[in-house]
């Protein structure tokens, strides 16, 4: 990050940007250990998923993977950051060209990491795989390039970094970012294992350029803690989708023991006065969230994403008892407390609605 202004003129040089917080270590390497998993189990499917996809017409989601594709592009990216340059300049509003500065070096590193990565790894795009077999190797030739997703590692590096300029909307950019890595699948640009470690490097680059850039090893720690349980859910989803339901007695049992577990989560989470500025509460919330987590996990009914969704509670738990935000929030509203009890009974739904919806057998 540039150094910071207000778009005023200042008396006085502005106070250093204290450095983000520390995230516990064995957090981080749990959460890698859970990224790397979510990817063996990506790497497991994807090609199956590759062929499925060309076994169907998706002539209807041509025209918005086209879209997609153009958004994603290199050009339309950096017009977008220099458009907020100019705007930002124009209007004398420091934060907004800082942020636009801060968009295009982000854009620029991840695109000289993920360029490297491709060659290095030389994973063959989907036009030219035929087999399940192992196909990496180091490559300089056009096509071996697949892994990882350039589009979308250069879209959500920007749009994290571009999320700064919109505080309560800032979930509108990462929509159109899932939009371009989506339509890298279903174009059969990419396997979905390209998308998902696209995100992530795109995700950790724009974090290390969200904040003073002397503490990038915090935010890069940070930022594989936040992005770990995003990649998990969407391998649990990727999962449930392609694995039909092998044996129905053993899946009511696991369905009945994951809906106590996220009803136990809930009814702690909502348990008591909360005492925001409090330990205990911290300790409370952390049990909460991680019983919740578990209890989806154990819902999807398959071993791999159980294990890893008890890995990730557990590391989130233990950081959040170690280490407490020095700012205390808000108590929840009771509508809050509504809101996210119907999410996560929404979310059981349809994790078992989906279960085998596309099957690869």
């Amino acid at each position: 990050m540039i150094e910071p202004g207000d778009g005023q003129a200042a008396s006085q040089p502005a106070p250093p940007e204290p450095p983000p917080a520390c995230p516990p270590i064995p957090v981080v390497l749990l959460s890698v250990i859970v990224l790397f998993g979510s990817f063996a189990a990506l790497f497991y499917i994807d090609i199956p998923i590759l062929w499925f996809l060309r076994s169907h017409n998706l002539s209807a989601l041509q025209s918005l993977g086209d879209l997609g594709e153009k958004l994603g592009n290199g050009g339309t990216l950096v017009t977008i950051s220099l458009l907020l340059l100019g705007a930002g300049y124009m209007l004398k509003r420091r934060a907004l060209t800082r942020v636009a500065l801060d968009s295009l070096l982000a854009h620029g590193a991840v695109a000289i990491l993920v360029n490297g990565l491709k060659h290095i790894i030389g994973r063959p795009r989907p036009r030219l795989t035929h087999s399940g077999g192992w196909q990496w190797w180091p490559s300089l030739d056009s096509g071996l390039d697949s892994f990882p997703s350039g589009h979308t590692s250069a879209t959500v590096a920007v749009v994290t970094v571009l999320a700064r300029a919109l505080p309560r909307y800032r979930w509108v950019p990462f929509v159109l970012a899932a939009w371009v890595g989506a339509s890298r699948v279903w174009r059969g640009s990419h396997f979905p294992g390209d998308v998902v470690a696209g995100m992530v490097l795109g995700f950790v680059v724009g974090s290390i350029f969200n904040g003073p850039l002397r503490w990038w090893g915090r935010s890069c720690g940070q930022a594989l803690i936040r992005i770990a349980p995003v990649v998990l859910s969407l391998t649990g989803l990727f999962w449930v989708l392609t694995h039909r339901i092998v044996d129905p007695m053993t899946d009511h049992i696991l369905l009945a023991s994951g809906a106590m577990l996220v009803a136990g989560g809930m009814a702690l989470r909502m348990a008591g006065r909360p005492n925001p500025a409090g330990d205990g509460h911290a300790t409370r919330v952390a049990a909460a969230e991680s019983l919740v987590g578990l209890g989806l996990g154990v819902v999807t009914g398959a071993p791999i994403v159980i294990g890893l969704a008890g890995l990730l509670c557990f590391a989130r738990w233990s950081g959040r008892v170690a280490y407490t935000d020095p700012s205390p929030a808000a108590p929840p509203s009771p509508s809050s407390h509504i809101l996210y009890a119907a999410g996560i009974i929404a979310a059981v739904v349809v994790i078992q609605a989906l279960k085998g919806l596309v099957p690869l057998q």
